[in-house]
């Protein structure tokens, strides 16, 4: 490969994760611009090394692999490049299982009024584009690493926020390094003919900038170096917060196919060679032995190509020397390469807790045995490590919203009374959930405890104030306790609350 090395740098950036920005302020002073700059250009130039990685991780998703580059210095008219789509199979997976449905918001207890305020607050929510932009964070950060979302009060009492999914190549934020890692500002940055405008927010100020980049547009490889070169205004910010948010598929922001991107290339560069050797195949090398081609009708002498191109040929012996014609055929035992490219791909599927389905020594598992042996549990809990990031970073989020609907006197609700719930599939597996939830109901469990532990109900709450009058017709009703003297003493003894159902009929039907 020619300068094979710098090949693969340009294509190949650092592939471990993106880097965290940090800084030691606790806002802007507007009085000092020069010291903004400085702050602003620091935070930028580890923005800029994200960049580079981030955007090559968007075009190796899109097929723009190291694969494409390749050259070869035997047979040159013969080089396959085959790209095996893996990446977008492995990041549509993600985004489905994670992001079957949206998220909602759910009450943590069961209060008057309670339930109907977190409906309003999903209703305000879908109508903020919220939900739309979850889809497109969820894309983001499966493919890049990370994911930022953009909030901003709206004018319109219908709609009283507005949400929106950035490009995480023109957006960063920088966080404190105390141990809240709380945001201290964030930038997103645009391309406009031959400059760049980059707008920052801290919790007081907004600042408008014009920089330049080493590239046609804000997030662009190779060698970028966005800074920033003079403040073009300082605005107040009327929200009081940084309203830029990242979202993170891991707490070191690899995307979700990042780790395994060396088996990937294997596997790009396997099935190149498998086609490489069904050409070569087809066009064999001919060697000639102790013979003379001769020449044509038109007196022309005959070359290998016209050989080819006829398909027959007439040949004569040199002297004493028999002539003969051999074709040299080397093909690739495609039955082994076939299971090296099985266990590469079995190595991809697991690096990533991606299921593997289709092994036939698996195709005799039913129920939870199934679920073990093709990974889905390996999946499921790398969806839960995520949803707990997810959380983390949304309850920002929550922060700005909760205040801005108090600010407008539209809804009153605090963040303790709030639960961010992600739905897959309730009805997975559901005849273990429903009885692990009659388990713990007859060991005396509450039914929301019940029913959130087993997994049965992903709103525990709100099923179980619907589901009222049915629960108490079969485990009877904790508040109507009969009191009795206790004979010998005299003291009150409560009676076990009568049950529609049998002792020994746990899951007893209405």
């Amino acid at each position: 490969m020619t300068d094979e090395n710098s090949k693969e740098k340009e294509i190949y950036p650092l592939y471990a994760g993106r880097l965290p920005i940090w800084t030691s302020i606790e806002g802007f002073d507007p009085d000092n611009e020069a010291e903004i700059l400085t702050e602003i250009n620091e935070a930028l130039s580890i923005h800029s090394q994200n960049i580079e990685a981030m955007d090559s991780l968007y075009w190796y998703r899109r097929g723009l692999t190291p694969i494409l580059g390749r050259t070869k210095e035997v047979r040159p008219n013969i080089c396959s490049k085959v790209t095996v789509a893996l990446p977008e199979t492995i990041v549509s997976f993600k985004d489905g299982y994670f992001y079957t449905e949206p998220v909602t918001y759910v009450a943590r207890k069961d209060e008057d009024g309670l339930s109907d305020k977190v409906a309003k607050l999903n209703d305000f929510l879908y109508r903020s584009g919220k939900q739309t932009a979850d889809n497109k964070l969820v894309d983001w950060f499966h493919t890049v690493g990370k994911a930022d979302l953009f909030v901003r009060s709206n004018d319109d009492p219908d709609v009283p926020f507005k949400a929106y999914a950035l490009d995480p190549r023109s957006a960063f934020v920088a966080k404190s390094l105390t141990p809240e890692a709380y945001p201290v500002y964030g930038g997103y940055s645009v391309k406009r003919g031959d400059q760049i405008f980059i707008s920052v927010w801290d919790r007081n100020w907004v600042i408008t900038l014009k920089g330049a980049d080493s590239t046609p547009y804000a997030t662009e490889l190779p060698e970028h170096a966005v800074f920033a070169s003079e403040i073009v205004s300082i605005e107040p910010n009327p929200l009081g917060y940084v309203p830029i948010i990242e979202y993170y598929y891991n707490s070191v922001m690899m995307s979700a196919f990042e780790q395994a991107i060396p088996l990937l290339d294997s596997i790009n560069l396997l099935q190149s060679d498998r086609l490489d050797s069904t050409e070569q195949a087809i066009q064999s090398l001919l060697v000639f032995y102790n013979c003379e081609l001769g020449e044509d009708d038109k007196g022309n002498p005959i070359t290998p190509a016209m050989v080819r191109e006829s398909g027959a040929l007439f040949l004569k012996s040199v002297g004493d020397n028999r002539a003969d014609l051999k074709e040299i055929i080397t093909n690739l035992d495609q039955s082994q390469c076939q299971v090296f490219i099985d266990n590469l791909y079995e190595q991809v599927l697991s690096i990533c807790a991606m299921p593997m389905t289709g092994h036939s020594s698996h195709n005799a598992a039913t129920g939870n045995a199934a679920l073990i042996l093709d990974s889905w549990y390996q999946a499921d809990t790398a969806a839960r490590n995520t949803e707990d990031l997810f959380k983390e970073s949304n309850a920002y989020f929550d922060e700005i919203i909760l205040h801005i609907l108090r600010e407008k006197n539209i809804l009153d609700l605090d963040a303790t009374d709030i639960t961010l719930q992600f739905v897959r599939n309730e009805t997975a597996n559901i005849q273990s959930k429903a009885q692990a939830a009659q388990i713990l109901l007859s060991m005396g469990m509450h039914p929301e405890l019940a029913l959130g532990k087993s997994g049965v109900s992903n709103d525990p709450v709100a099923d179980v104030k619907m589901s009222d009058k049915y629960l108490k017709m079969i485990w009877g009703d904790p508040d109507k306790v009969d009191e009795t003297e206790e004979q010998g003493n005299g003291q009150g003894e409560a009676v076990i609350l009568e049950r529609s159902v049998s002792e020994g009929d746990v899951g007893g039907a209405v």
